[in-house]
């Protein structure tokens, strides 16, 4: 059993809302670690297949700023990143959300350096097996292939997406049941594709009349078929597999992936045969983790709803702000439900504040927030507004020499504000 050193924050999980809160606490000089099970940074962003973020913009202008602009710019500046403003959904045409196309590649090496030029220690294929939370700070047990090591700080943060570190603290959390579970993906990718024909045929309208053909065969399972170039290759990521099962249960989620691989194949030569500038594509990865849309929530000191969203109620302790619509893949229907929200809603500090504990915060999907509400905020781009946000707030802790549940409104919104205006 090894010791490491103190730290004034230890952040559980390195996805993108983990990372984010891990840059800007170590930039405000918080000495800070990250616990990352996989072997880079980034999460479902960087591992899953994804290559674009939904709503990172609003009404066709980028919506972020703070670290999120600055990251998005340096893909964009590289060549492997680009804005598509107002683009159609493929389960629903009428549904349009400004995205941003990206390279994961090239972002997982992005969000590494700037990790690491903050300061930040990263502890790569480790994993959090105890945790408690103390009165004057907090301990937790980390374990990686080899090792078993100690660690405390004076604050944690809940970046896991599932609520491991709360489920670890003994917590409470929010289980969707297994027959509820959103629908889940395994993204892949394909190579060798004409862009230009390919954005033609996506341009044109008739992706719809391909995805009904593609039912209609059961080729396809559900009804979407999103197919994203990626900024700076001919690669294009494929999101139309769908599977179902108890993304907790080892069983019930090993045949989900298995179910979903075996699907892969069959749409490929689909796609190959319908849509233009495909004629020649080859499978070039498979994404090695499983999307999985759900996950447990917490309950917290604030309960997010979609009422609060469709208001676009103006938290006064509003840590960040987000503008995808409600989206639920349905598991009974293998469709999508959608509900399209009136503007820019908020978050509110108090949804990070998990019930029972002082020296946590949660960010990531898994803050407390109703089914519903989740269905729409759960994308990665508000995900990193959260977790930015939370970076600074645990620094303004520091600074009070305070718990987090402490902190008020107005202080809040007074330092985020400084924040942002001096990025």
């Amino acid at each position: 059993m090894l010791t490491n050193d103190y730290y004034d924050l230890i952040v559980i999980g390195g996805g993108t809302a983990g990372t984010l809160c891990a840059i800007a606490a170590a930039r405000s000089g918080l000495k800070t670690a990250v616990i990352e099970r996989n072997s880079w940074l980034g999460g479902m962003a960087c591992g899953s297949g994804l290559t674009e973020m939904n709503a990172a913009g609003f009404q066709s202008r980028p919506l972020y700023h703070g670290l999120e602009e600055e990251i998005f710019n340096q893909l964009i500046e590289s060549g492997h990143g680009e804005y598509h403003f107002a683009v159609p959904m493929s389960s629903n045409k009428e549904v349009k959300v400004d995205r941003l196309r990206y390279d994961p590649e090239i972002l997982k090496v992005i969000l590494e350096e700037k990790a690491v030029s903050a300061g930040v220690d990263i502890f790569y294929d480790s994993e959090l097996t105890e945790a408690e939370e103390r009165e004057d700070c907090c301990r937790i047990t980390v374990r990686n292939l080899y090792t078993t090591w100690n660690m405390e700080a004076s604050y944690l943060a809940d970046a896991s997406g599932n609520a491991n570190l709360i489920r670890t603290l003994g917590g409470d959390t929010i289980k969707t049941p297994e027959e509820k579970q959103l629908t889940s993906t395994l993204m892949f990718r394909i190579s060798g594709v004409d862009i230009q024909k390919l954005n033609e045929f996506l341009n044109s309208g008739q992706l719809p009349s391909v995805i009904r053909e593609g039912l209609s065969r059961e080729v396809l399972k559900g009804k979407i078929l999103a197919l994203t170039p990626i900024p700076g290759s001919r690669d294009v990521s494929v999101n139309a597999t769908r599977a179902q099962g108890d993304y907790e249960d080892s069983r019930s989620c090993s045949r989900s992936v298995i179910q979903a691989r075996s699907q892969i194949l069959p749409i490929l030569e689909f796609i190959k045969e319908q849509i233009p500038g495909a004629e020649e594509a080859t499978l070039s990865s498979i994404a090695p983790f499983f999307g999985v849309r759900d996950g447990r929530r917490i309950h917290g000191a604030y309960k997010l709803t979609l009422d609060d969203l469709e208001n676009m109620t103006r938290f006064e302790d509003s840590v960040a702000c987000g503008c995808y619509p409600m989206d639920i893949h349905d598991p009974v229907t293998n469709t999508v439900i959608w509900k399209v929200l009136p503007g820019v809603y908020h978050i509110p500090y108090r949804s990070l504040l998990p019930v029972g504990f002082h020296r946590t915060l949660v960010i990531g999907k898994c803050l407390a927030a109703d089914k519903e509400a989740f269905a729409a905020i759960r994308v990665m781009p508000i995900m990193m507004n959260v977790g930015e946000s939370a970076g600074y707030l645990f620094r303004l802790a520091k600074e009070r020499k305070c718990c987090m549940d402490e902190l008020n409104a107005e202080e809040i919104r007074e330092y985020l504000d400084t924040r942002y205006l001096n990025n």
